[in-house]
């Protein structure tokens, strides 16, 4: 991994490939203090990926509280945190708890291409867009479209995706109204630079710079530089003439050295186990622990989510994740529901949904979901008319109001416990088992209780066993201890 020197520091990076960390030499595009190669200042923590949820936000797993931070588009323009959207790739920088929640205290909103899309092709889910092929996958939402069906070629799109070399997996795929279509944008490394044609090549674009403005220089442009390119005209052919480029440096991102980072990418050079590269990242996972898959099946083209410390140039990861790509139960939404027509037609965050199926709802049933009712909604999108609906298969309650579900109050005068009462609240965190004993967990150092309500995802009970990392949620009772309503494996 190339460690920025003198010449580039100062460079601003909003994030280059999506589903990465920023990793440039200078500030993140919401600023703050960067450490490469041992200077001083405050670490901070960042995350880069696509979203996955909101209340607040949610990326990589992680849930973000926002209400501080400062959201920029990829051109450093200040944009509302109302304008994010699922699938949509964000860096946010900030800081992760042990607990596996975060405050986010910067998101730079950034796409990884945009402009007229060719060789659409609905059987193998694949397309292209300025010489880079686009795959979408299970996870993929769409906006202002149902689906690949509803595309053509000439179309003009935005892609939000990870990048594999030529390749953009594709998180979010947004329809643009041809009369309002605005830049051609594509970012990558400068190949084949020609300082005398004024020319070089992202992929298999040519890109013409001749008569771009270049920031901070046309001398910044060098060999294997990251750039960001505009042009506010369509390509010719396979060229696409320049109006802006802004090199971001020797490196895609900027990471504090000390700080905690998560990746979600595609392993694009792998020597060893204890050396591989994720978007210009090196990483050694020769000590981490390893879910869905295992160290030998590391290769050039795995996806992966890998996460642990920064330092003296390498990404020490302490947990390595293989993502397939399904979407399955892969979004969740905290929020008010609004625009309700039936189960199958209401809105939470601006995002459709569709709980008319085998939908497990706590603290209420199906009869409850009305206007203005606070929920947590989890579930995989699937395409719709205008464009992907979140169809549910968890809906629960966070109002703790309504009929039915564990946490109601049924009795005024019992002296029961009732777990929707005001000495507690909704609580959720992640971390490593350290101790089994009957329906008692100790969970990052915390007691966990199970009872005939908890609801288990991608893990059974008889899987509960010291050293698995799941995430917790359910209510906190007086003394520290949570009632889990439900435990996920954290995979």
């Amino acid at each position: 991994m190339r460690i920025c020197n003198s010449t580039s520091r100062g460079l601003t990076a909003a994030g280059l490939a999506t589903g990465f960390l920023l990793a440039a030499c200078g500030g993140g595009g919401g600023g703050g203090t960067t450490v490469i190669g041992g200077g001083t200042g405050t670490a901070s923590d960042t995350t880069v990926g696509a979203i996955s949820g909101f209340g607040s936000i949610i990326v990589n797993g992680v849930r973000f509280e926002d209400n501080a931070a400062r959201v920029n588009d990829d051109s450093g323009n200040s944009i509302s945190s109302s304008d994010l959207r699922l699938g949509m790739t964000v860096e946010i920088r900030g800081s992760i708890g042990d607990d596996g929640t975060g405050t986010a205290t910067d998101i730079s909103l950034f796409s990884e291409l945009k402009g007229p899309l060719s060789d659409l092709d609905t059987t193998a889910g694949t397309f292209t867009v300025l010489g880079f092929t686009v795959i979408t996958d299970g996870e993929t939402v769409y906006e202002d479209v149902s689906d690949l069906s509803g595309l053509a070629d000439g179309d003009f799109v935005e892609v939000y995706g990870l990048r594999n070399g030529a390749i953009v997996i594709a998180s979010r795929v947004e329809k643009k109204d041809p009369t309002d279509r605005g830049e051609v944008k594509l970012r990558g490394q400068v190949d084949s630079l020609d300082t005398g044609a004024a020319t070089f090549q992202l992929g298999s674009t040519t890109v013409a710079y001749g008569s771009a403005q270049v920031t901070p220089s046309v001398n910044a442009l060098v060999e294997g530089a990251f750039v960001k390119v505009r042009s506010s005209t369509l390509p010719n052919g396979a060229v696409v003439e320049a109006s802006r480029i802004q090199v971001v440096g020797n490196l895609p991102f900027s990471i504090d050295d000390g700080g905690k980072i998560e990746i979600e990418g595609v392993v694009t050079d792998f020597t060893s186990i204890s050396e591989f590269v994720i978007s210009g990242i090196t990483v050694d996972a020769s000590d981490a622990t390893f879910l869905r898959g295992s160290a030998s099946d590391v290769r050039v083209g795995t996806r992966l989510e890998v996460e642990g410390p920064f330092g003296d140039g390498v990404l020490t990861a302490l947990k390595a994740k293989f993502e397939d790509g399904s979407g399955i139960d892969e979004f969740e939404l905290h929020g008010t529901v609004g625009n309700f027509v039936s189960l199958a037609d209401f809105q939470v965050r601006g995002v459709n949904i569709d709980a008319s199926g085998n939908v497990l709802f706590e603290r209420g049933t199906a009869d409850d979901v009305a206007n203005g009712r606070l929920v947590e909604v989890e579930g995989s999108v699937e395409s719709g008319a205008d464009g992907s609906v979140l169809v549910a298969s968890k809906l629960k309650f966070e109002d703790v109001s309504g009929s039915g579900g564990r946490d109601d109050d049924d009795s005024d005068d019992d002296d029961s416990d009732d777990r929707g009462s005001s000495d507690r609240g909704e609580f959720e965190f992640k971390g490593t088992i350290t101790s089994v004993s009957g329906d008692t967990l100790v969970v990052a150092g915390r007691t966990v209780i199970i009872d005939s309500d908890t609801v288990f995802r991608r893990i059974t009970e008889s899987q509960l066993v010291v050293g698995a990392f799941v995430e917790i949620k359910g209510d906190l009772q007086s003394d520290d201890s949570v009632i889990a309503d439900r435990i996920s494996l954290e995979d």
